[in-house]
């Protein structure tokens, strides 16, 4: 939760929202977890770590955490 964000998706609640997947990194104003939920983000789901950790195989996502913010939108 403290840890620096290296990857993130973003996702507007829009219909015929699609997400484009670049190599571009998108904009993300928050720089830890932390920072977001200091911002009035929620956290949705909790990292869950399904296997073991081992620090030589890499295999399973262990650490993503999943946020939203509701906000009011005018048209």
């Amino acid at each position: 939760m403290f840890s620096e964000i290296l990857s993130l998706t973003l996702i507007e609640p829009v219909k015929g929202y699609r997400v484009e997947l670049t190599a571009e990194e998108p904009q993300w104003s928050y720089r830890t977890v932390h920072d977001a939920l200091t911002d009035g983000w929620q956290i949705v789901q909790f990292p869950h770590l399904q296997a073991s950790f081992d620090d030589t195989d890499l295999d399973v996502i262990g650490y993503e955490f999943i946020l939203q913010k509701m906000e009011v939108v005018y048209d």
